[in-house]
């Protein structure tokens, strides 16, 4: 990790801390104001106030108690002031009281400031899917309180 690089790793060390406490607040701190985000099932959040609502539904029930691991995979600098992040995540989180377990790709655009500090403005969460695992994403799916519907036009 680079000295440019630290503080995205930061941001990405802060969004584990605060999935970890289910605290969708503190999650949302992170994001631009008018950021966008797309779930893991392709359902998208615009704002903070749409990306903190999203997250406390799921804080609230399907991922209540859940624990999630992020793992930096590289960082890509678009132009001094942008970055791209790859991260790698393994969440457990509990069904009907049984412990499962998903991994996704999250990846976040993120933007310097004037003053210097880092916001995301766009994130893309994507499910890793495998042929040992072929119904996780119909589990995931139906359990999920937000789906993934296509935008209305």
């Amino acid at each position: 990790m680079t000295p440019e690089e630290r503080p995205l790793y930061e941001i990405v060390e802060k969004l584990e801390a605060a999935w970890n406490r289910g605290d969708s607040v503190a999650w949302t701190e992170l994001f631009a104001d008018d950021a966008d985000f797309i779930h893991v099932l392709g359902g998208h959040f615009h704002g903070k106030t749409d990306i903190e609502h999203g997250h406390r539904t799921i804080f609230d029930t399907i991922y209540k108690g859940s624990r999630n691991s992020f793992e930096v995979e590289g960082v890509r600098f678009v132009r001094p002031d942008v970055a791209v992040v790859f991260i790698f995540a393994n969440l457990t989180w509990y069904l009907n009281g049984a412990e499962q377990h998903i991994q996704a790709r999250p990846t976040l655009v993120a933007e310097r400031d004037p003053d210097g500090s880092w916001k995301i403005v766009v994130f893309q969460n994507t499910l890793v899917t495998t042929d040992a695992v072929p119904t996780l994403a119909d589990t995931l799916a139906q359990a999920h309180p937000i789906k993934g519907n296509p935008p209305v036009k």
